[in-house]
């Protein structure tokens, strides 16, 4: 089996090191003694059921550092800057409802032109009557 690509443990530790719970609280959040959790912080592996129960209490989703066996660049940079709130994504929405509605009347504004026949589409057509028929 090959060796994870990241220590969980650490990631672990560093996001909760990143919130305002103790490591106490995380330990009893997670079911555990301070020096469990503090074993878990030496994890480089870690089991799934625990880890969502992890993910849950710290708010944080660890299994995106394991999509295609690599941390994820995307993930680490919404870390950064954090997660849009369910207010900013319905506000989001709403404008893109919006534009799209500008777009809509402007686009009825535009002036329609029949498109005109190609110059194949025209040979093709007078040939077409002057060839006779079998």
């Amino acid at each position: 089996m090959a060796k994870a690509s990241i220590h969980i443990g650490k990631k672990i530790k560093e996001v909760l090191d990143k919130s305002p719970m103790s490591v106490v609280d995380f330990a009893k959040s997670i079911n555990l003694t301070r020096n469990g959790a503090y074993k878990v912080f030496e994890k480089e592996t870690i089991d799934t059921g625990q880890l969502q129960v992890i993910s849950k209490v710290l708010n944080h989703d660890f299994f995106a550092y394991y999509e295609l066996g690599t941390l994820s660049f995307t993930k680490e940079i919404k870390q950064d800057y954090g997660y849009a709130t369910k207010t900013e994504v319905a506000d989001l929405a709403e404008a893109v409802i919006r534009l799209t509605k500008i777009i809509e009347r402007i686009e009825e504004q535009l002036p329609t032109s029949k498109p005109a026949d190609s110059t194949k589409a025209k040979t093709k057509k007078k040939y077409a009557k002057k060839l006779p028929r079998k």
